[in-house]
Parts: C-alpha cells; structure tokens; sequence
C-alpha cells in the first residue's frame, strides 16, 4: 500500500452518497479518497479524537493567533511583530516592507482560491 501526505484538501463534494475528498502532496500531486457512509462515520470519529489535541502539538499543521501585535523599538531601530503573548520579532524596515509585500501577494492569492467548505 502506497502513503502519500497530504498537505492541502483541495476539494471535498459528495457524490451519489459517496465523500470524495481530493488531496494535494508537497509536490503537487492530487489525489482522491471515496468514502462510503460507514467508512465517513469512522473517519469523522478519528477526527474528533485527533482535534482534542491539545493546538500545539506537532499534529497540528497550522498556528492562528487569535492576536497579533506591530510596532516599533523604543530603543533600536527595528519593527515589532508579536504573535500571542510570545516574544516579539524585531525586523529590520527593509524585512518588515518585504513581509508586508509577500503577506498582500499571499492574501490576494487566498483571495482568488476558492477553497472548499468545511463543514
């Protein structure tokens, strides 16, 4: 039996009483699982134990803060990015301009991909 690791869902739609989820490898690659009624009742139980994880565990693909701070040194010339209650990030103003350039290039881009709903 094959293994592939799935990095992003990139579609999920149900189809003559059948789930189909398709997935998409690291290198792009898509694949796409069939899962009957019984087979998608035993998948949404392991889910459920899986999202009792507590967030930080390796398990967990991706952070989200619930909040965020920027700002700027008092005492050095360096922008300040905090995520939680975790030490801030001093980045010099050419790095901070570079993030905020990629971070509107990625935003746009999430933007303009539809991704499916989860439910």
């Amino acid at each position: 039996m094959d293994k592939i690791f799935a990095e992003i869902v990139t579609r999920s739609e149900v189809r003559s009483g059948m789930l189909e989820i398709a997935v998409s490898d690291a290198a792009g690659q898509c694949h796409t699982v069939c899962l009957n009624s019984s087979a998608t009742a035993t998948l949404i139980e392991i889910l459920g134990e899986l999202s009792k994880l507590h967030p930080q565990t390796p398990d967990c693909l991706t952070k989200t803060p619930d909040r965020y701070a920027v700002g700027r040194g008092k005492y050095e010339p360096f922008v300040l990015l905090r995520f939680e209650d975790e030490p801030a990030y001093g980045l010099t103003a050419e790095q901070a301009a570079d993030l905020g350039e990629a971070l509107l290039e990625e935003a746009e881009a999430v933007r303009a991909t539809r991704y499916p709903m989860r439910q």
